[in-house]
């Protein structure tokens, strides 16, 4: 890769719902002038944003149009041959959510018997496991398991790396599973995981923009994941309750703790049955069944 060649990034540490606004900020929910636009999990409890552009000067005037970046970390430098972020990522640690182990392959030698090992790399794409969302909804998961709850047609909803797919590929060999998301790059890096995994010809992925999509349309699941973010959660309630089977489950995430009231009463009046979970790193997950 040549040196003109290599985009620069904007790198900007905060906590999650600044991350989020700044995030949107800078095009992830509008007119975008970065090549690209990522959320990354940094523990503890962080997250990093990264903006890539052409230029040094295109990455300079993105961080003057933030007035609200302040005193938070932030940097400007062009990305080297190899991928800073995955360096970065490389240190972070095994996390047990239930039933299950997320990993990285340089922990691969830390596995044990007790667990259901699912091997997440540093990607483009939200979701490593370390974020309290996506282990709220694996805790959960794992509860529906231990009371043997019926569940062959699943849907990740805004996938992400593939982690809660994967999971149910793990877990339930007679499950029909389908794993779909707005961004591209996320359904490149779920099928790459799903590789990875050994779970390769158990998910179908699709690039799908709400319940219009084709892939979606008219289909029903006993249980869907939707680790997104309250505003979309909302927004999607009653397409979310139309895709579940009578007494099928929808397991909520990326709700931050004091949306989570507002969440749950959101989905109660769209006709489920709603039960908070113990809050992660200040964020909630849900737990919704339909009536049968």
């Amino acid at each position: 890769m040549t040196d003109a060649s290599r985009p620069w990034a904007l790198n900007i540490t905060a906590l999650p719902d600044i991350a989020f606004d700044l995030a949107d900020a800078l095009g992830m929910e509008g007119e975008m002038t970065a090549l690209s636009v990522t959320l990354f999990d940094a523990p503890p409890g962080k997250m990093l944003v990264q903006g890539l552009y052409e230029t040094k000067s295109a990455a300079e005037m993105a961080r003057r149009t933030l007035g609200s970046v302040g005193q938070l970390p932030c940097s400007i430098e062009q990305l080297p041959a190899k991928d800073w972020v995955t360096e970065t990522q490389a240190g972070l640690p095994p996390v047990r959510a239930g039933r299950f182990l997320v990993y990285g392959s340089h922990d691969a030698d830390k596995l044990v018997d007790d667990v259901v090992p699912l091997l997440v790399d540093a990607g483009m794409a939200f979701g490593t496991g370390h974020h309290g969302t996506t282990a709220g909804c694996l805790r959960i998961f794992s509860q529906l398991l231990e009371a043997d709850i019926k569940m062959v047609r699943i849907l990740d909803l805004g996938c992400g790396a593939g982690i809660l797919a994967m999971a149910a590929a793990k877990t339930l060999p007679n499950a029909n599973i389908l794993a779909t998301d707005i961004d591209p790059d996320a359904i490149m890096v779920t099928d790459a995981n799903i590789i990875e995994n050994d779970v390769a010809g158990r998910i179908q992925t699709a690039v799908a923009d709400g319940f219009d999509s084709p892939v979606l349309k008219g289909r029903q699941f006993e249980l869907i994941f939707a680790n997104i973010l309250a505003g979309p959660l909302m927004a999607l309630a009653d397409d979310i309750v139309a895709a579940t089977t009578a007494g099928g489950r929808v397991i909520l995430s990326g709700i931050l703790d004091e949306k989570a009231e507002q969440v749950a009463e959101c989905f109660r009046n769209a006709g489920l049955h709603v039960t908070p979970h113990p809050s992660l790193q200040g964020w909630t997950s849900l737990l919704a069944q339909k009536k049968v």
